[in-house]
């Protein structure tokens, strides 16, 4: 915290403060609204399994109520009695050989391969076969002569074929079996021989009809059980519903049976049994016609239902295996078989589903919630359902009788919590939105209120570093503008003493510039008072102006020193002009050098050029003053030695023999530009020479010298 800033710290505070209150509003919102969410669905759920039941249950009590009024009615009484003595009758009767192989004909070439392909074995036609007598003569003059497909029988009034005293009773009494049974949408209704428990009437006249509840073919159906369970009661109130089974007379199509005991008098002559297909229960679980089961206009239904994209209801039998469609089977047929496979479902059943095209009484539900719904129990938890997946499990039992189903209102988990995970996005994004927003505003209220800091450490750097032209504006009357204002004028104060101690170098610079070569005075600046230095190849110039004790004499002392200095001055000029440096003049003669603070590779040419420059200076004096002034100029290059001399009142000169043999040269009778050897060799044809000449030299050989002359 000591490492940071007075606006960081700010901004923390700021942040901490706000965000632990959005952090402790947004989270208890959260669970407020997760908890009504949760309350709802599960509300949702329950009430939509509530709803299911109850017009299930209605079904089924209305089921009850027609059965017990049908076998009430004079229809049902009078026509038990006249199929009865008509069946019995028939005992007797044989068919001929023609119409025994048609009737095994049927059965082989016709039903079973239908039957076949709804089971997951291959039946034997001797245990189908009907063995008595009345059942074959009524089945083959029913069915097997019958014009019909095999499922329309019951289309067929009268029979043709059949001249015994039963196809009067049948042409008496079906056409009142048919209105009941389409005005309440029975797939069947059988009346059956209370003391034998033969089948004496079918309407539907499928393979069941004729045959004996007790010993033949179908005796082990839930129905045949029900059947023998209602023979021993006495109350022509009773009545009692098989569960939905794999119904083989149906081609293995699932159907429920309700059954009632038809009462003359006091005397139970008959049985009655309602067949109902399960498409009327589906119809309720699913919204869906088992009709349009496969259409596009099943697309929608759940959602309208307020079962979203996964939900569904469906059916439990005691065996534990479903009593309903499918939802997802009936969206995605071939996906949902495949779903089956990848979680372990038998093949066997899978096959046995893929056959009869619907998962009634074959698909195993082993769910805990269908087991508590079985075991007469309501509420909601969350279980792994048939496909493997976690759902949300509304359950509770549907009964009547003796009968128990479980009814399960499911949603998956991932859809039923969707709401919940889509809240707590928009919970973190508005929370993370208003923390954003409270994060600018403390940047912009922390930076308003350390603005005139900031401004004041920028200046104090600023100041710091040497720049002096520092002013800070902040406009604020609080104690910040105060200090800004002492601020100012403290950097005011620094700028004025930084000005004129900057003044007064500048003229220490100019001046030692004035008196010392460049690279003299930077030597001189890195600590080396004497800059002494060796230079190994510069151009030295020596010029001495001839006939200024004559102009002094006529002119008077001060004037020639005024003229003196001008012409050193324009000589100054011409010097900046090609890059020389002037190392001193003493009276008329002038010391000047090229190449020395700066590395010039064609120093011999400036210097000659110079020097015309210097000549052209003079030239233009005697024509204007009417004089008589000559310049004698002698050049040479090669190694010289530079360095300060003195200390306190100092100078800079040069040491050699380079600039002896100038100093020679300028010095030498006659006035001229005379130059070396060297230097002659490096200029070539750029300037024209004549010579050359002999120049004496004290203590040394006579030297060659060539005069520039143009």
């Amino acid at each position: 915290m000591n490492r940071l800033s007075i606006q960081s710290k700010m901004i923390l505070l700021l942040l901490l403060v706000s965000l632990l209150s959005i952090g402790i509003i947004a989270w208890t919102a959260y669970l407020s609204a997760k908890s009504a969410l949760v309350h709802q669905i599960e509300n949702q759920l329950t009430g939509v399994r509530a709803a299911k039941t109850a017009t299930l249950k209605a079904m089924l009590e209305g089921l009850r109520d027609q059965v017990i009024a049908i076998s009430d009615s004079v229809a049902a009484i009078e026509g038990t009695k006249a199929f009865i003595q008509a069946y019995r009758e028939l005992d007797a009767a044989q068919l001929s050989e023609v119409e025994a192989a048609k009737l095994t004909g049927f059965y082989s070439a016709e039903f079973l391969p239908a039957l076949q392909a709804n089971l997951d074995g291959k039946p034997v036609l001797e245990q189908y076969l009907p063995t008595g007598n009345a059942a074959r003569y009524l089945q083959y003059h029913y069915i097997v002569a019958n014009d019909q497909p095999y499922e329309q029988n019951h289309l067929l009034e009268q029979s043709t074929s059949d001249q015994s005293r039963y196809s009067q009773v049948h042409t008496q009494y079906h056409r009142l079996f048919d209105r009941a049974a389409k005005i309440f949408g029975f797939e069947d209704i059988m009346l059956v021989d209370a003391d034998t428990l033969d089948i004496v009437y079918s309407y539907q006249k499928t393979t069941e009809f004729g045959t004996n509840l007790a010993t033949g073919p179908y005796s082990n159906t839930l129905m045949a059980e029900k059947v023998r369970s209602m023979r021993s009661l006495r109350d022509r109130d009773d009545f009692k519903i098989a569960d939905f089974e794999p119904y083989r007379p149906s081609l293995g199509k699932p159907m429920g049976f309700a059954v009632s005991p038809i009462f003359d008098g006091s005397r139970n002559v008959g049985l009655l049994v309602l067949q109902f297909p399960i498409n009327s229960f589906n119809k309720v679980l699913t919204g869906v016609d088992e009709l349009k089961a496969e259409s596009s206009e099943v697309t929608g239904i759940w959602k309208a239902e307020g079962l979203g994209e996964t939900g569904e209801v469906y059916l439990v039998g005691p065996d534990k295996t479903m009593r309903s469609r499918s939802r997802f089977m009936i969206e995605q047929p071939e996906g949902f078989l495949q779903t089956l496979r990848a979680n372990g479902m038998s093949e066997r059943v899978v096959k046995e589903i893929q056959a009869k095209g619907n998962v009634i009484c074959s698909l195993p539900i082993d769910s805990e919630s269908a087991a508590e719904a079985l075991r007469g129990r309501s509420g909601l938890m969350e279980v792994t359902d048939y496909r493997n997946q976690k759902v949300l499990s509304a359950y509770g039992p549907l009964e009547l009788d003796s009968l128990r189903w479980g009814v399960l209102a499911e949603l998956d988990k991932d859809e039923a919590e969707a709401p919940i995970r889509k809240l707590g996005r928009d919970i973190l994004n508005l929370a993370s939105g208003i923390a954003l927003a409270v994060t600018l505003l403390a940047l912009a209220f922390s930076s308003m209120l350390t603005r005139p800091l900031r401004l004041l450490t920028q200046g104090a750097r600023r100041l710091g570093a040497g720049e002096t032209n520092v002013k800070v504006q902040i406009d604020s009357r609080d104690e910040f503008g105060e200090l800004g204002k002492v601020f100012n004028q403290m950097a005011e104060s620094i700028r004025s003493q930084t000005d004129k101690l900057e003044s007064q170098v500048r003229e220490n610079q100019e001046l030692l510039l004035s008196i010392l070569p460049a690279s003299a005075v930077a030597q001189r600046q890195e600590g080396d008072e004497r800059a002494s230095r060796q230079f190994a190849d510069v151009s030295v110039l020596f010029a001495e102006i001839q006939g200024m004790e004559e102009l002094g004499h006529e002119l008077g002392e001060s004037k020639a020193l005024s003229i003196l200095g001008d012409l050193i001055s324009a000589f100054d000029e011409a010097a900046e002009k090609f890059g020389i440096e002037k190392v001193k003049t003493i009276g008329g003669s002038y010391l000047a050098v090229c190449g020395l603070s700066v590395n010039r590779p064609d120093h011999a040419r400036r210097v000659i050029q110079f020097a015309q420059e210097m000549g052209k200076t003079i030239t233009i004096f005697n024509r204007e003053q009417t004089a008589d002034l000559h310049l004698a100029v002698g050049v040479n290059a090669g190694p010289v030695v530079g360095g300060v001399v003195g200390r306190r009142k100092f100078l800079y000169d040069l040491w050699g023999d380079t600039v002896a043999i100038a100093k020679r040269l300028a010095g030498s009778p006659g006035a001229a530009i005379r130059v070396t050897r060297p230097v002659r060799d490096r200029l070539g044809e750029q300037f024209q020479f004549s010579g050359p000449v002999s120049v004496e030299l004290p203590g040394k050989e006579p030297l060659e010298a060539w005069q520039v002359t143009a």
